[in-house]
């Protein structure tokens, strides 16, 4: 087995703060995707089984499939007797400490573990307390490191949520650059040796989904403009265009496909804003986590997203303007 190159010990100074705490929230991003939540989860199993008393946060909203029905065992912000505990509180999947929302607000002062897989970011607790590993595909995998290092046997209910936090961050095996496959699927096969059904997984987070959530999609699709000779393809979805679900996903996954394409944009409008979503195909050389950066987002170097007050016609526009300048499309 080669040595472990992703997943380093663990600071002492977090194990010990983990150990010495009863009362543990952990907090995850807004608008949260399926990485985030059951990161979530399973750091919530992994700590009850030490005897640790958890609070899960997270102001939602939960409105993709896969994770829609997991919502009644969050909350939206945390009672003051909570907060007079003086909990310990571990942020998953975030880079910077505005990535929960306003329900993070009032943990501010309190001890703060960081885990997380974003390249780009502002740090917002202290070094020895912050575990980030960029080239981990998601933060489900570094919650599972971390049961490791606590001594937490993995059970089959755990496994599942780690292995629903990995599959959806890498689209199903989809994300995996080969510097890190070997190690990435070796842990993956622990959580299979634990009794999941990759299946019945698949299909419990895809089935379910309305013909008319399709054919919004396929609007969707339809409206695409595509810039820099194909390298470059973006869509939009207007303020009064709603659907259940989330149909940024598929987009990805269809438009990744076409010929010669180096980035796909997903542009949604909301009120007084527009949030960007952004991937880029392996391989393209360009890093659209950094990109989202500048713009006051983050994320990781093929998938990143940001959020812009303005019009969405001045928005696409500067966007596009500024992904084919710095990926070198132009």
């Amino acid at each position: 087995m080669t040595e472990n190159r992703i997943y380093t010990a663990f600071s002492s100074r977090i194990i010990e703060s983990i150990t010495a705490a009863d009362n543990i929230i952990i907090a995850g991003h807004s608008n949260p995707d399926g990485d985030c939540i059951f990161s979530q989860l399973a750091c919530s199993e992994i700590l009850s089984s030490l005897g640790k008393k958890t609070f899960l946060l997270n102001q939602g909203p939960f409105d993709r499939d896969e994770i829609s029905a997991f919502a009644p065992l969050f909350h939206s912000q945390v009672p003051q007797d909570v907060i007079d505990t003086r909990p310990l509180v571990i942020v998953v999947d975030c880079s910077t400490i505005d990535r929960p929302g306003e329900c993070i607000k009032p943990l501010e002062g309190l001890r703060m573990i960081v885990l997380d897989h974003h390249s780009s970011g502002r740090p917002f607790t202290d070094e020895d307390l912050m575990y980030i590993r960029a080239e981990s595909v998601s933060t489900s995998l570094i919650v599972d490191a971390l049961r490791e290092e606590l001594g937490v046997p993995l059970t089959k209910k755990t496994a599942s949520y780690i292995y629903k936090g990995f599959a959806t961050d890498t689209g199903f095996f989809h994300f995996i650059s080969d510097k890190v496959a070997g190690e990435t699927l070796r842990r993956v096969a622990a959580l299979t040796d634990c009794g999941i059904s990759p299946y019945e997984i698949y299909d419990e987070m895809h089935d379910g989904k309305k013909l008319e959530y399709f054919r919004f999609v396929s609007m969707l699709i339809q409206r695409t403009e595509s810039l820099c000779s194909g390298k470059l393809l973006y869509t939009f979805q207007k303020n009064d265009e709603e659907t259940d679900g989330k149909p940024g996903d598929d987009i990805y996954a269809q438009l990744l496909q076409v010929e010669n394409v180096k980035v796909v944009l997903f542009f949604k409008e909301k009120d007084g804003c527009v949030e960007i979503g952004m991937r880029s195909k392996n391989r393209s050389g360009v890093d659209i986590g950094q990109y989202a950066s500048t713009l006051g987002g983050g994320g990781h170097r093929y998938a990143a997203g940001a959020r812009i007050e303005g019009s969405l016609e001045d928005i696409i526009e500067k966007v596009t303007r500024e992904v084919s300048e710095i990926s070198g499309m132009k």
